[in-house]
């Protein structure tokens, strides 16, 4: 899951560009934007009047006098030409802004959430808290010329037991449990766009999800989060990847085609001698759009018409167990597909679908899974945002058991209205999610929550 600003990607800071343009005695100033421009240009200033030689009273008059002399053109790169020149424009060459590699960026992103949720009792809404209290600060830069690096860390505040239970006392204000913690700690050679290397801790290469993250994706709730027990304290159900989908290794990922093509490859569990490295890739392929970056998004808001189609993979030797309580191999596939257009007036339609498959040994007795997820921005404000409805629908099919059958499917429904007043760095959501993992009772939730980052 995503815990990096992007709305792109990895994101680019521009340079400053100053332009200075002095004409004649009347020389003016031109501060460049805040963007950088190609090129800068500024009027000449106004032609001073010529002098007028009288005429002699005698006569006959006498002949004209011979023109003034024209001035000489100025050198290159010398002063400019003096008031009465007839140049019209003076173009500043355009130059290559030089990285600056002192500079730190810095970001940071936070979430607060709240919840009215069923008990384990009954599928009625008849219990509430502040379930997300969420803020990862960011930090990243050039180093030299190629490498560059990036920080990011979280800090929580659990709200739900077991974690987040209130201590003794307290009435209810502890922040017993509360973690920060490092999120990403990337270390990136960048020689070319279709060859990088980022090794640290980050995000493992799979499923357009995790490339998202909640942060920038349309759905307040992460997919993959059914009412099972299970899922809740093993976390989503999709590919392997690790707290919050971290973990340590290496990706070397690059662009094609003006980024219509990316390709991933990625090792890691490199963190414990003790177990095989998981090997992980991933392909995403335009047909319509570009996505330039390591990271993705779920929706672009209207900014880009895209179709794009991803397909990835992992396996790792020995990290099942099989019936027998034999050491098992681990593999998974997946395939995801987002289509998002704008249709101006019409408002901005997204859809959006993600397929897995698992081995027999899957952690969670899940074969395969998949969710379909349709919204729609509507074109124009309502206040200061725009109002975005948005449904999904999620299930996972279990493993046949023997003696036994196939225990019934998990399933989730999800409507959501955000306000969207920034995109993914200013919104507001309110969802309703019915869960059925087939045991009584079913579940309820109402959710509400604030996105902000920057």
């Amino acid at each position: 899951m995503i815990g990096t600003s992007k709305v792109t990607p990895r994101t680019s800071w521009g340079f400053v560009i100053a332009a200075v343009v002095v004409f004649g005695s009347r020389a003016a100033w031109a501060q460049a934007p805040d963007k950088p421009t190609s090129e800068k240009e500024a009027a000449a200033a106004p032609a001073v009047p010529g002098t007028t030689v009288a005429q002699a009273e005698a006569a006959p008059p006498p002949a004209p006098p011979p023109p003034a002399p024209q001035p000489a053109a100025p050198p290159v790169a010398a002063v400019p030409p003096p008031a009465d020149s007839t140049a019209g424009t003076v173009t500043a060459a355009p130059t290559t802004p030089t990285p600056d590699f002192k500079k730190i960026n810095v970001g940071v992103g936070m979430r607060v959430g709240g919840a009215f949720t069923s008990s384990t009792t009954s599928s009625g809404i008849n219990d509430s808290s502040l379930d997300e209290i969420y803020v990862e600060p960011r930090f990243s830069g050039d180093i030299a010329p190629m490498f560059a690096w990036q920080a990011n860390f979280q800090g929580s505040i659990p709200t739900g037991a077991p974690g987040g239970m209130s201590t003794a006392g307290s009435n209810g204000s502890g922040v017993f449990n509360a973690s920060a913690s490092i999120l990403d700690l990337i270390a990136k050679f960048e020689p070319h766009p279709g060859f990088h290397l980022w090794a640290g801790r980050l995000l493992v290469a799979s499923d357009r999800s995790n490339f998202s993250g909640p942060w920038f994706m349309s759905p307040w709730k992460y997919p993959g989060f059914y009412a099972s027990p299970l899922v809740q304290a093993n976390g989503p159900v999709g590919p392997k990847q690790g707290f919050q989908g971290r973990n340590n290794g290496a990706t070397v990922w690059g662009e094609f085609l003006n980024a219509k093509l990316k390709y991933y490859a990625g090792v890691f569990d490199l963190n414990d001698s003790g177990v095989s490295p998981l090997f992980t890739g991933r392909v995403n392929i335009c047909l319509i759009g570009s996505e330039s970056g390591f990271y993705h998004s779920s929706t672009y808001y209207g900014a880009q018409d895209i179709v794009a189609i991803g397909l990835g993979a992992q396996y790792q030797k020995n990290a099942e167990v099989d019936a027998t309580g034999a050491a098992a191999n681990l593999s998974n596939q997946m395939a995801d597909l987002l289509a998002e257009k704008n249709f101006g007036a019409g408002g901005v339609a997204t859809f959006e679908a993600q397929y897995y498959h698992f081995d027999a040994n899957n952690v969670f007795g899940r074969k395969h899974a998949y969710y379909l997820l349709a919204s729609w921005l509507m074109p124009t404000k309502l206040g200061v945002g725009k109002l975005q409805p948005l449904v999904r629908w999620q299930q996972a099919t279990a493993q046949p058991v023997a003696m036994i059958g196939t225990p019934p499917s998990w399933k989730n429904f999800d409507a959501y209205l955000t306000y969207v007043i920034d995109d993914y760095f200013l919104r507001v959501s309110a969802g309703y999610s019915h869960g059925d993992v087939g045991t009584s009772p079913t579940s309820n939730a109402i959710f509400l929550g604030v996105q902000m980052q920057r």
